[in-house]
């Protein structure tokens, strides 16, 4: 495994962060490339790296580059993650660019994955939304569809026709928790589960391609990481 790190500096935003990139174990050209917001969070708590490793392994995935994205900072996240334009466009316009420019990565977009959790999982769908074809697939783990009294599932109900991307959703059957206040002026009215399943009947309803899967469990990291492998076998097919 070789893994580089780096400061990106955003223009679209006007802050920097950090950047983990690590390459697939053979020196191959990657065929896939996937994106992870909350880098820290999928790095250090969903324990990511060892969950590609071993997919990677079992032949169990493609050859994947993968990139994990940090928040500038945890009040940065507030406000960038929540169907933010300036993050989308940071996102599809800036990053995406830099990646493809630096590492031999296929150019087909239907080869790019973006991947979120919570907050990260919605604003991995609303990047679909303004880039249309940039993602071919969205991974998107209890995402907060909930958010802005679901005005992204909005979004998705009112396309003409689908977008080119198909989703990966999951969510916990105990993510029940309703009326909760996040801090002052975020208020979570509706359960998670019920905006992804929401979320779901939209797209599902548009024609788009939706994996589905609610699990036994909370908003927890241990959760993410046991549903991250099929997530990731679904999303980075093996090639030849």
């Amino acid at each position: 495994m070789t893994e580089s790190v780096h400061r990106f500096r955003s223009e679209q935003l006007g802050n920097e962060r950090t950047i983990w990139v690590r390459e697939p174990n053979d020196a191959a050209r990657p065929s896939q490339l996937i994106i992870f917001l909350d880098g820290e969070l999928y790095r250090e708590r969903v324990e990511a790296i060892t969950v590609i490793h071993e997919l990677e392994a079992e032949s169990a995935i493609g050859r994947t580059l993968a990139v994990f994205v940090s928040v500038e900072s945890w009040e940065a996240r507030w406000k960038e993650c929540p169907c933010f334009p300036p993050f989308a466009h940071f996102v599809s316009d800036e990053l995406l660019p830099w990646i493809e420019a630096h590492w031999p990565v296929s150019k087909g977009r239907g080869d790019h994955v973006l991947a979120g959790l919570s907050y990260t999982g919605l604003a991995a769908a609303f990047v679909a939304l303004k880039s249309p074809g940039k993602f071919g697939r969205i991974i998107a783990q209890s995402g907060s569809f909930w958010s802005d009294s679901c005005w992204l599932v909005g979004q998705f109900a009112n396309l003409a026709t689908p977008l080119p991307t198909a989703f990966y959703l999951d969510v916990g059957t105990r993510e029940t928790a309703t009326n909760v206040q996040h801090r002052e002026g975020v208020l979570q009215v509706m359960s998670q589960i019920d905006g992804v399943r929401k979320f779901r009947d939209v797209l599902i309803g548009k024609g788009h391609p939706v994996k589905y899967l609610e699990f036994d469990g909370g908003h927890d990291f241990a959760a993410w990481k046991n549903t991250l492998p099929e997530a990731l076998r679904w999303a980075l097919p093996v090639t030849h």
